[in-house]
């Protein structure tokens, strides 16, 4: 039995996925993230290893790792997966990585040339018992979670957010992405922030100091005190919020952009307001790479998901669609070579609906 793994690794997780050439669902692997300049290479690795090593299980000393002879691909590599009774061959990896392309190429040799006897990381197919291994960004394996096409856009709203014009399945121009101190404009860290900005200003022009509620259950600044300051604003809420955000990771301030969202569907007038400009400049940053009459794919956990930023972004954007999987875009983009065009695009959607 054939088999593709696809991996897709960010700052926050890694996922790995088996497939069947044919699209068929084999084993899922996830942990933590892997993207080694944020992380660190050792950590990254650690991550990246228990994420694929849950996809390729170990039955035992009688299918271990051994070089394929006869597949009839050319390539490929027996690591010991077993579905029913049958082992099964790997003949072709995708890893989409996060990060500084040389460190994420270090990082995939690192960890599939000890998990993956035989892999090529050369990129050359056809090298007798040999598993080709390709690295590429996580913006390429986001495009093609929504589509099968080779080109067109694909817009990332997550921690961060990133647009990217996307040929032949290889990135070919981006807009922002410039991380949040400089960019990342309608990313959930951004949202975030204009969240405990508004919430602040809220309570420095609010005298005497509101207390919890006060500005109505579901509001926004009700939310973000009862995110922040759990155990009530009390003394100076101001300075207590200030003081609470400043003692957490600035990048944690993403975890509040879910807050404007519930917010927003409540109806709260400052919630709305950010949704709007996030979903604006989410719009904008689309524009400055896409294409018309391209596909345009919607991806990361801000406008993968439902509510008021994907459908305002989809109001702005018309003809996007939503990611599916990306690693199990991975795994498509792996068998894609071994399928031909026609057949590739008939199996997409078994390869990347949701997990």
């Amino acid at each position: 039995m054939h088999l593709v793994l696809g991996v897709d690794a960010g700052g926050t997780s890694s996922r790995a996925t088996l497939f069947t050439l044919d699209g068929t669902l084999v084993r899922r692997g996830q942990a933590g993230g892997a993207n080694p300049g944020a992380l660190g290479m050792d950590t990254a690795a650690a991550n990246l290893t228990a994420a694929v090593r849950a996809t390729l299980a170990d039955p035992g000393p009688a299918h271990r790792p051994g070089p394929l002879t006869g597949a009839g691909t050319g390539a490929g590599t027996v690591v010991g997966v077993v579905v029913g009774t049958v082992v099964g061959v790997v003949v072709g990896v995708v890893v989409g990585l996060a990060g500084n392309p040389a460190l994420c190429a270090t990082l995939t040799e690192r960890v599939l040339g000890a998990l993956l006897p035989g892999a090529d990381f050369t990129g050359d197919r056809g090298v007798p018992g040999a598993t080709p291994v390709r690295v590429t960004g996580d913006i390429v394996t986001a495009f093609a979670a929504g589509t099968p096409s080779p080109s067109g856009t694909v817009l990332i709203s997550g921690t961060g957010a990133i647009a990217a014009r996307i040929t032949d399945h290889a990135p070919a121009g981006t807009a922002d992405g410039y991380g949040w101190l400089l960019g990342d404009e309608g990313s959930a860290f951004w949202i975030g922030l204009a969240a405990a900005r508004a919430t602040i200003r809220a309570l420095t022009i609010s005298r005497p100091s509101p207390t919890r509620g006060r500005a109505g259950p579901g509001s926004l600044a009700d939310l973000v005190l009862g995110r922040l300051l759990p155990g009530g604003p009390g003394g100076d809420p101001g300075a207590r919020l200030a003081a609470a955000v400043h003692a957490r990771p600035p990048l944690a301030l993403a975890e509040l952009a879910p807050l404007v969202s519930e917010a927003a569907m409540g109806g709260d007038p400052v919630a709305v307001s950010i949704v709007a400009e996030a979903a604006s400049r989410l719009a904008s940053t689309a524009s400055g790479v896409h294409e018309p009459g391209l596909p345009l794919v919607l991806a990361g956990g801000v406008l993968t998901a439902e509510g008021p930023v994907r459908d305002a972004v989809r109001g702005l954007l018309e003809g996007a669609v939503t990611a599916g999987d990306p690693a199990g875009a991975a795994a498509w983009l792996a068998a894609r070579p071994l399928l031909g065009p026609r057949e590739a695009e008939a199996r997409h959607s078994r390869f990347t609906r949701p997990a």
